[in-house]
């Protein structure tokens, strides 16, 4: 058990320190322009192929770091340990034109496991945002009647390292914490091969936030019950900008601009039921952004709502019940991002499907889904991307803590 123990530790400490240039190619999105960038959920695991509704599950199947309170579900005798990877293919859509792109990358890595009866735990890491664009467009040579063409880039993200408990208070009854630690860069950059310069504004950011959980149990007859409750705190960013201009005879360092960057107050509830092998679950956020500032005066704020649905069954005929049982899952998802742009509100819907196949051995699972879905619009010059996203989890789960008996 040590020894699996240390390689699993190993395994997370090195794509820990991998994150920071992985991040950067995560998303591919001209929106990612404002703020921290495209923000990335918490949805993992089995409850991305149900449209990412996990509020009110239990972490039986897999680690649901959503909500901090689920982690009393892990089963006593069970660690879980989860890797996830993605691909995803975007065609982006103006009036005038469409492009596409493909990318893929690490998604997260998380495990988990009960110390005690009454005390369980998990840790890893995921994104929380990321940043990477690429905008060509041109701008009108000062003094004369001539255009010339420019480039606007952005890579980088922010990283969220993530510790969590949660205690059973009495029966039925959880809450728990998950204490996370944000960093990462974000970099901007203007350049023109014409006039030979590039303009390069990067910031590091970092804080601690906490994320707070409750989940409550009741059981009716055959049906099980759960209500889940989520609340994360604002917190303001740490920051530290460098703003350099390179052109082809120097480099000079700029002074210095305070860019105020926060994560906003949250607030979520779910409602999730099940019956044998059967769950399904609705999920609502809504996180207060009409307090975060930002600096860009293209960008009008909202506070954002996200809902979501999910459903999971398993298959029928004699693997109902085994080892060899597969779960099928869909779900759909609907998010009235923070972003205002030209007037126009930047919402994202997607709806999803997957499945769960056992490995060899008894409680090893890949789970895996696509998602197909829409950002954006393209009202006011705006750009739409239309995307298909193929998720792999790997779920292993091994018996850590069973006594073995001899004769």
């Amino acid at each position: 058990m040590l020894k699996l123990f240390r390689k699993y530790i190993s395994i997370l400490i090195f794509l820990v320190i991998a994150q920071g240039p992985l991040s950067s190619q995560i998303s591919t999105s001209p929106y990612s322009i404002f703020g921290l960038g495209f923000l990335e959920g918490n949805s993992s695991g089995t409850s991305r192929a149900m449209g990412g509704t996990g509020l009110a599950f239990l972490s039986e199947r897999s680690i649901n770091y959503s909500n901090p309170a689920s982690y009393s579900g892990i089963d006593s005798l069970l660690s879980i340990f989860e890797l996830g990877v993605f691909s995803k293919y975007t065609i982006y859509s103006t009036k005038l034109d469409n492009q596409s792109l493909m990318n893929a990358n690490l998604r997260h890595m998380a495990m988990g496991f009960r110390i005690t009866p009454w005390l369980a735990t998990s840790f890893g890491f995921s994104p929380y945002s990321s940043v990477g664009y690429t905008i060509n467009t041109t701008a009108p040579v000062e003094g004369s009647n001539l255009e010339f063409a420019k480039t606007f880039t952005g890579d980088g993200g922010v990283n969220k390292v993530f510790l969590g408990g949660a205690v059973s208070l009495v029966k039925n009854l959880s809450v728990g914490i998950n204490a996370s630690y944000l960093f990462g860069n974000v970099t901007h950059t203007e350049s023109s091969a014409v006039f030979d310069y590039s303009l390069e504004d990067a910031t590091f950011v970092s804080n601690f936030i906490f994320n707070y959980g409750l989940n409550y149990q009741l059981d009716i007859k055959k049906w099980r019950y759960n209500i889940g409750l989520t609340y994360s705190s604002p917190k303001k960013l740490n920051t530290r900008n460098t703003t350099t201009i390179q052109t082809a005879y120097q480099v000079e360092v700029l002074k210095s601009r305070m860019y105020k960057y926060s994560v906003p107050r949250s607030l979520g509830a779910g409602l999730a039921v099940n019956k044998g092998f059967f769950r399904a679950g609705f999920d609502y956020e809504w996180s207060n952004w009409e307090e975060v500032e930002f600096s860009n005066t293209h960008l009008n704020t909202r506070n954002s709502n996200r809902y979501s649905l999910g459903v999971e069954f398993p298959s029928l005929g004699i693997r109902k019940g085994s080892g060899k049982m597969i779960f099928f899952r869909f779900g759909g998802e609907y998010r009235e991002s923070y972003m205002i742009i030209k007037g126009v509100p930047i919402n994202y819907r997607a709806v999803t499907i997957g499945a769960g196949l056992p490995l060899k051995g008894v409680v090893s699972v890949l789970n895996f889904s696509l998602e197909l879905g829409q950002n954006g619009t393209i009202k006011r010059d705006l750009f739409r991307e239309n995307f298909v996203t193929l998720n792999l989890d790997l779920s292993l789960r091994d018996m850590w803590f069973i006594k073995r008996r001899y004769n």
